[in-house]
């Protein structure tokens, strides 16, 4: 309470930013979207600080489901005590309590002088949701609490700490029945790990961590089990399992650098309610070093690991994972870099016959043609020269060239069109003139892939510009590419981008953007123009500045504040000119803070870049922004790597999206075919419903002279027969289209269907990862919108009339 009217009452700091984009072209978007978000804090008297964001935008979209996309939290703290309210989350550890947004309660304690830290929180984890019978694609949940507590004692030699976490359904939560092909079971979970780290000599670290979960299945079930652990928290029953996870991890600074091993295991089915998603039947082992050598040129670091499943030996196949990678870099001079890196992923699966689990034995003849391998690779080189660095003008040249290859062999041979390779060669000139803010770059790229038997390539040349006005606080930009991609030595098309940009920095606080694209398309049977204008505003609040006391000081004379302002001006003129040097990906970024600034622009307006989303391009232009405005090296350099991360996520989700649409209909194909007679009993049961009502064998006229209440209660029925035979016809014609994408070629490849599919969620889905959703939110989200999608595609081609039953007599 101390400092309580030493500082200023209320002081808000963070930014806010809004784009809208209008756009005029031939893609199905909307013609006007607009986006706002910022994240604020607010602090009361330099004690009290309260944390929050928000984002709102004009596109939406809708899903049922027990998660809820919308959050609304704060975080007041005071001193050593940080409060968390509202829909938010906390991790404990990565076995008990990991990320699971919660309603409700957390909070943090770290009482000064004691190496002591308390969290604990208790909320709603899933809220409840009805049954919907209308809504075939409704996922029923029951209401699930949870609470939590961690403990933690910490000095500098060790650390101990413990955890405990339990959730259970409240079974009273719901009042429409659930049908029996939902298994939908109310479960509990109770979780408790064990966590120790020590030092070694001051150079070295072992960290340990032990983890049980028991979980009971189904809270109504009946039986006893009399091996739980925990029995005092949870109500154990014949459904009750406890499963165990546990790892171990070692450091130690050798020289300049660092080794290091780590082993992981975890049972198979161990999971928790407090985490979306869980990897588990797993053991790994790892090994790391890194090393500086010859005066701090040479850096070297190597990663090896392996994987495997199966650990109780039930599964049909075995898979097991060797990755190994190597990254190098090499500073010849203060004008001249290298970095080169290398890593290799293989997998191995191997299908067991079925003698391994009727004999166990697994003599074949044949066994060779039941492994499969899989072989990714990728290397990487880049070299930058600084070819001249005065004051009146700068020259750089950067090339750069990478590779990625995969390999899917069965039986020891390539399967066919199991061979992919992409390789992409980029060359980048600069030059700058820092006397009037001017720099001009070119560069060409050529990308090369094969797929099968398939050959693909694209290149083409960029030129920008860029220039500052107006004491640097107008950017101005303007860039033209072309590329062209030809397919088996064919030309298929080319795409010209005209960019125009700037950017306007209003007293430190105030900025203002527009970009202008202009995009030309052409290919062998179309020809297309699209027009995009982004228009933005972003504040910047004040910096919190500590709060101290003001004493009364003589005024400085002229020539002492005169002497402050120029060597103030020295500095400040010394920090624009230091130079930077950094590597992210497969690029270099090197010069004055000025100079890189034209870099990230013209990285930002790269034809690669072009298909981010726009509410993405808006918040990429604030973050650039942001580290423009940063005056020392070390603060833009961070800012500039925020910035790069955000550049590329859109394009690292995209390569890592057909691989998650393939495992989600790889998932959704099992419950569906377990599903099948399910819902083929669930429509059968309510025809014979229907068929021994007492009004079902009467005339029209007859059922008219019925009392109102009867012929309601069979309108209801009749209706949840209709309802069952719809969702029975749709689940039958897609279960041989969702069976068919049954490999990833077939999802890199689509049919019409899926490809439209695809295209239509591929941005909400990384809107959702944008925004830090979990796995399973996600994966909850796409399943809902496939099951949606092709039920709605099924009216099309699909009669009430024509229908089999698989498994039940019709008569």
């Amino acid at each position: 309470m101390e400092q309580i009217g030493k500082a200023k009452l209320l002081n808000l700091t963070g930014g806010i930013a809004a784009n809208g984009v209008f756009y005029d072209g031939t893609a199905n978007r909307d013609p006007f979207t607009y986006f706002v978000n910022g994240n604020l804090n607010l602090n009361i008297s330099g004690v009290y600080n309260i944390p929050f964001s928000f984002s709102y935008t004009n596109q939406k979209f809708n899903t049922s489901n027990p998660f809820s996309f919308n959050r609304l939290s704060i975080h007041p703290s005071y001193k050593w005590i940080t409060t968390h309210i509202g829909d938010v989350n906390m991790t404990f550890s990565p076995y008990t309590l990991n990320g699971h947004q919660f309603t409700g309660v957390g909070v943090d304690l770290a009482p000064p002088n004691t190496n002591l830290k308390v969290s604990a929180m208790y909320g709603r984890l899933l809220k409840e949701s009805e049954h919907d019978t209308i809504a075939v694609n409704s996922e029923p949940a029951y209401k699930r609490m949870g609470y939590g507590l961690k403990a933690v004692y910490a000095n500098e030699k060790f650390s101990v700490s413990g955890t405990v976490f339990s959730a259970k359904d409240d079974e009273g939560s719901i009042n429409q029945p659930v049908p029996i092909e939902f298994e939908l079971q109310a479960k509990e979970n109770v979780v408790a790990s064990a966590e120790g780290s020590v030092k070694l000599f001051d150079r070295g670290e072992i960290r340990v961590e032990y983890a049980t979960s028991l979980i009971t299945e189904d809270i109504s079930a009946e039986g006893i089990n009399q091996k739980a652990v925990f029995s005092n928290l949870i109500a154990t029953n014949a459904t009750t399992r406890q499963y165990r996870a546990y790892n171990a991890n070692f450091n130690y600074q050798v020289g300049q650098g660092t080794v290091g091993a780590g082993y992981e295991y975890i049972d198979p089915d161990y999971r928790t309610f407090g985490a979306y998603f869980f990897n588990n039947d797993l053991e790994n082992f790892t090994v790391n070093a890194s090393q500086t050598i010859f005066n701090n040129k040479v850096n070297i670091s190597v990663n090896a690991g392996l994987q495997r499943d199966d650990l109780d030996n039930t599964k049909s196949s075995q898979l097991q994972r060797v990755v190994s990678a190597v990254n190098v870099n090499y500073a010849a001079s203060d004008k001249i870099t290298f970095t080169g890196g290398y890593s290799n992923f293989q997998s191995y699966t191997n299908i067991k016959s079925q003698f391994d689990f009727i004999n166990e034995v697994s003599q074949s003849d044949n066994i060779d043609t039941l492994d499969f391998q899989q072989i990714t690779q990728s290397a990487n080189l880049n070299a930058n020269f600084i070819l001249k660095d005065a004051e009146t003008k700068k020259r750089n040249l950067n090339i750069a060239v990478s590779y990625q290859g995969a390999t899917n062999k069965q039986g020891g041979e390539v399967a066919e069109n199991g061979s992919s390779n992409f390789y992409n060669g980029s060359s980048t000139y600069t030059l700058g003139y820092p006397n009037i803010n001017l720099n001009v770059s070119g560069s060409v790229n050529v990308t090369y892939n094969t797929i099968g038997t398939e050959e693909n390539i694209t290149f083409g040349p960029i030129v920008s510009a860029n220039k500052l006005f107006f004491d640097k606080k107008l950017r101005t930009s303007a860039s033209v590419s072309y590329n062209q991609t030809n397919i088996a030595g064919e030309k298929q098309g080319d795409v010209t981008n005209i960019r125009l940009g700037g950017n306007y920095i209003y007293k430190k606080k105030h900025g203002l953007n527009l970009t202008l694209l202009t995009q030309f398309r052409n290919s062998e049977n179309s020809s297309n123009q699209d027009f995009t204008a982004t228009i933005g505003y972003n504040y910047t609040f004040d910096k919190i500045k500590p709060p101290r006391i003001q004493f009364n000081k003589r005024e400085k004379t002229k020539k002492e504040r005169t002497k402050k302002s120029r060597d103030k001006r020295k500095r400040s003129k010394k920090e624009e000119e230091a130079l930077l040097n950094f590597r992210y990906r497969d690029s270099s970024y090197q010069g004055t803070m000025a100079e890189v600034d034209v870099q990230l622009e013209a990285m930002q307006n790269h034809s690669y870049f072009d298909h981010i989303p726009a509410y993405k391009k808006g918040e990429l232009t604030m973050l650039r922004s942001i580290a423009s405005d940063q005056r020392n090296t070390e603060d833009y350099k961070e800012n500039a790597l925020i910035f790069l991360k955000e550049l590329y996520s859109y394009e690292d989700f995209l390569k890592n999206y057909n691989q998650m649409v393939f495992e989600i209909l790889t998932e959704l194909r099992r419950d569906m075919n377990r599903l099948d007679y399910a819902f083929e009993k669930a429509f059968v049961k309510a025809k014979v419903t229907v068929d021994n009502h007492q009004l079902h064998q009467l005339s029209d006229e007859e059922k008219q002279t019925k009392g109102r209440e009867l012929q309601k209660q069979y309108v209801t029925l009749i209706e949840a027969r209709e309802k069952a035979l719809a969702r029975l016809i749709g689940h039958r014609w897609m279960l041989p289209i969702i069976s068919s994408y049954n490999t990833l070629v077939k999802v890199e490849k689509p049919d019409k269907l899926l490809a439209t599919l695809m295209e239509k969620e591929k941005d909400n889905i990384f809107r959702l990862k944008d925004k830090g959703e979990s796995e399973q939110k996600i994966e909850l989200y796409l399943i809902t919108r496939i099951i949606d999608f092709y039920l709605k595609e099924s009216l099309k081609h699909t009669s009430p009339d024509k229908f089999e039953l698989k498994y039940i007599d019709k008569n």
